[in-house]
């Protein structure tokens, strides 16, 4: 897969100069709190903070937290006591519950950049929280208003449109959030109605279960829309087992590989762009803006990022596919 540095000049000129000043000692010491080691998104977005890092001569140093909000405080921590480090980047589990180790981290003179997910106590602004130097992250208020504008896309033209919805998990808040935004952005259009929400838990085979499920008892289904593509590879499976191939529309979440290839071909109406390479790329210029002192934006909004978001807008149709590049 290509990989691309969508970088203005007047960054690139910033991340030279940083490179020549650490050029003189060992380099930028970069930790990088990850969410899950052992996941593709998480693993592009990593590959994006070292592009940019490694660069300038710096080192990037990874830690798994398995998707555990204690741990990743427990391997701030360490970090933080260890001393080997000139900044942090964290990708949070929890981006309320990290703030405690956000502070642990300031008051050791380390700067904090938060990665794809916003740090703060309140999950849905992306204003920074107030010892995080920068950020480049959604919301998942921002993720539903995409995929809501995809599900009126898919609509348009059929009336009742019945919508069947598939969330990771049920109490999961970035899943909450992207359905209130969606049942917001829907609510304007009378003939569009989410008559299942189910959980899918972001697995392909639990997508199809569900999805073969929900057709069993919906058979008037017009549209499987999920937050993950993972969950709509398992709808497409269900639909094609059930005969319903061209008559139900398929909307996927995160623009993968799998999802892209499905939108080209025609089997899915559209996904959503996501950017984990650029997003790490980002990080990885503001942590080493923000050792430097020069960091210039505090805040960046993932779907702000155009190109490689295609000028029409995330929601990736046969539209607008060939503008658009998956990283992941």
């Amino acid at each position: 897969m290509k990989k691309y540095l969508f970088l203005s000049l007047v960054v690139l000129a910033l991340i030279l100069s940083v490179s020549i000043t650490f050029a003189q000692d060992d380099g930028p010491r970069i930790a990088l709190f990850n969410p899950l080691g052992n996941n593709e998104y998480v693993r592009n977005a990593e590959l994006g903070v070292r592009s940019i890092v490694e660069a300038a001569g710096g080192t990037v140093e990874a830690f798994d937290a398995g998707f555990n909000p204690e741990e990743q405080l427990n391997q701030i921590n360490d970090a933080i006591t260890s001393g080997g480090f000139d900044a942090f980047i964290i990708y949070s589990v929890d981006g309320a519950g990290v703030t405690v180790g956000v502070d642990a981290a300031a008051e050791a003179g380390i700067p904090v950049i938060s990665l794809d997910a916003p740090i703060n106590t309140d999950r849905r602004t992306l204003v920074p929280y107030k010892n995080v130097a920068g950020q480049i992250a959604r919301t998942g208020v921002g993720d539903g208003e995409q995929i809501g504008r995809a599900i009126v896309m898919a609509c348009e033209g059929i009336d009742p449109c019945e919508v069947a919805f598939l969330i990771g998990f049920q109490g999961f808040p970035l899943d909450l959030d992207r359905l209130e935004a969606i049942q917001g952005i829907i609510a304007d259009y009378p003939n569009i109605a989410i008559t299942t929400v189910q959980e899918a838990s972001y697995l392909e085979d639990v997508g199809y279960e569900v999805s073969t499920d929900i057709l069993q008892a919906n058979p008037g289904i017009d549209v499987f829309a999920s937050v993950g593509d993972q969950m709509t590879l398992g709808s497409e499976l269900a639909v094609e087992d059930a005969g319903l191939v061209g008559q139900v529309k398929l909307i996927g979440n995160g623009a993968s590989q799998d999802g892209y290839t499905a939108v080209a071909e025609g089997r899915w109406f559209a996904t959503i762009a996501n950017l984990p390479f650029t997003n790490g790329q980002i990080a990885g210029q503001m942590a080493l803006q923000a050792i430097s002192g020069e960091l210039i934006v505090r805040s960046v909004n993932m779907y702000d990022q155009s190109p490689p978001i295609p000028s029409s807008g995330a929601v990736i149709t046969q539209e607008n596919v060939a503008e658009f590049e998956p990283q992941w």
